[in-house]
């Protein structure tokens, strides 16, 4: 980094496994920067994220390479989001879905002798074997990763960092990352230090602004700002009625009743999620177009093809080919604005 007056903040949305096309454009961007990807974290003052982007900005604040983030989508995940250690990819259908939500069931819960082989077991163990016994005090640069505390109904924010408003500074890293990415209804809650945790997005789906204002506090006289904040589309993320047709003997069938009321709370759910994320990405455009602050802002965020399963558990082959593409074709149609960002963070 150059000027020592311009913060730089890289910002990463939840969205389950289409975190994998974040990972695809982000790999586009660093390369056309020209940074070492091994450097991604000597870059950025800040990097935060949510659920699983909550789990990345840990990995690049860590060290780590966007390339040895690849198999927590393309190996681990379809068995994350799988009934099974035997197949990849076997999702509950929609009924079963809703008869779970009915039982208060995660739909990933797993148990048994394989149980870290597949769903939540598997998750757990992908992030504790990823982090190890670091803390975030071990971390190369700071970071702010939003969760929820179920138990005592507390938004929290976890850093590296020790101010007041904060919790968990000499927390693990995996801990941090599970509690995060304890997406509801999906995951069960991260059970820690007395508490239950429930995914960030539930707060703040999209925490850029947290990402600038944390930069603000540990440099209080810059006066130049970069924020990199990178979605996760926008689309259904929620139930897809085409979902394949798994039935699940962990419940009963659900009731029609059930099944248009419980269907109706999650298009609200998408919308909700949406907008607070959205709001926040609205928020530093305009700030960035129209105020006198030095604020350079990028977003990656495109629009998904409706007709197609976007629901953040769909890990099957096509879809992730889809992303793949959706991830090229945007970064190619937007090259120059992506320069011209780099150009920005690198003055």
């Amino acid at each position: 980094m150059s000027d020592p007056r311009t913060l730089r903040i890289l910002e990463i949305d939840g969205g389950g496994e289409r975190g994998y096309m974040s990972l695809q454009f982000l790999k586009k961007f660093v390369q056309q920067w020209g940074i070492d990807p091994a450097d991604i974290w000597k870059n950025f003052d800040v990097i935060c994220g949510t659920s699983v982007g909550g789990i990345m900005a840990l990995a690049l604040a860590s060290g780590q390479t966007l390339d040895q983030m690849t198999p927590f989508f393309t190996v681990q995940g379809p068995y994350i989001f799988s009934l099974t250690s035997l197949t990849p990819s076997v999702r509950p259908g929609l009924a079963s879905k809703l008869a779970l939500i009915v039982a208060d069931i995660p739909f990933y819960q797993s148990s048994g002798p394989t149980m870290n082989s597949y769903g939540h077991g598997l998750l757990y163990q992908t992030v504790q074997d990823n982090f190890g016994t670091d803390t975030l005090q071990n971390l190369k640069t700071n970071v702010i990763i939003p969760a929820y505390e179920q138990d005592t109904s507390t938004y929290v924010l976890f850093s590296n960092l020790n101010y007041s408003e904060f919790i968990g500074q000499n927390e693990l890293v995996s801990n941090v990352a599970l509690a995060t990415g304890a997406a509801p209804i999906y995951l069960p809650a991260l059970s820690m230090n007395g508490h239950d945790y429930i995914d960030g997005g539930v707060y703040q789906n999209n925490p850029a602004q947290f990402g600038l204002n944390l930069a603000k506090m540990i440099k209080p006289r810059a006066n130049r700002y970069c924020v990199l904040s990178i979605g996760t589309g926008i689309g259904e993320m929620g139930f897809d009625p085409d979902a394949p047709g798994v039935v699940d003997t962990r419940v009963a069938p659900v009731s029609t009743l059930a099944f248009d009321s419980i269907a109706t709370i999650f298009g609200l759910f998408d919308i909700a999620a949406t907008g607070g994320q959205e709001s926040a990405a609205k928020n530093l455009a305009l700030q960035s177009k129209y105020t006198l602050d030095q604020l350079y802002y990028y977003r990656f965020q495109p629009d998904l093809d409706l007709a197609l399963n976007t629901e953040l558990d769909n890990t099957d082959p096509s879809i992730l080919a889809y992303y793949d593409n959706t991830a090229t074709e945007y970064f190619n149609n937007d090259i120059m604005a992506i320069s011209n960002f780099i150009g920005h963070l690198t003055a």
